[in-house]
């Protein structure tokens, strides 16, 4: 069984990325590709917080992981959410399903 490909297209960071650079071609981002990203994502954070603990306080290096583990649990979170997203399912909405009732 193959991961279903994960639509980012709709994430409004990405589509303004997309916009400014016209070179750039979205590519299909599997279920599991996103779940790896997020493993080497959190391995990545982990050792950073480890360096970080062992640097001098107030340090230029400090400033610089403290910056990049927020960046990292940033994007953390967002692969999150794109994992916990799901698809629109068009043909459930149906047409004529009306949102509200009618006003009397």
């Amino acid at each position: 069984m193959e991961p279903s490909p994960v639509d980012l297209s709709s994430n409004p960071v990405t589509k303004a990325k997309m916009s400014q650079s016209a070179d750039v071609h979205p590519i299909d981002v599997t279920t599991e590709d996103l779940r790896t990203m997020i493993l080497y994502l959190r391995k990545a954070r982990e050792r950073a917080i480890d360096i970080r603990d062992r640097s001098p306080a107030g340090s230029y290096l400090e400033s610089v992981l403290i910056r990049t583990i927020d960046g990292i649990a940033l994007e953390l979170s967002q692969l999150d959410y794109l994992l916990a997203k799901k698809p629109v399912d068009v043909r459930a909405a149906g047409k004529h399903a009306q949102r509200m009732r009618p006003a009397i």
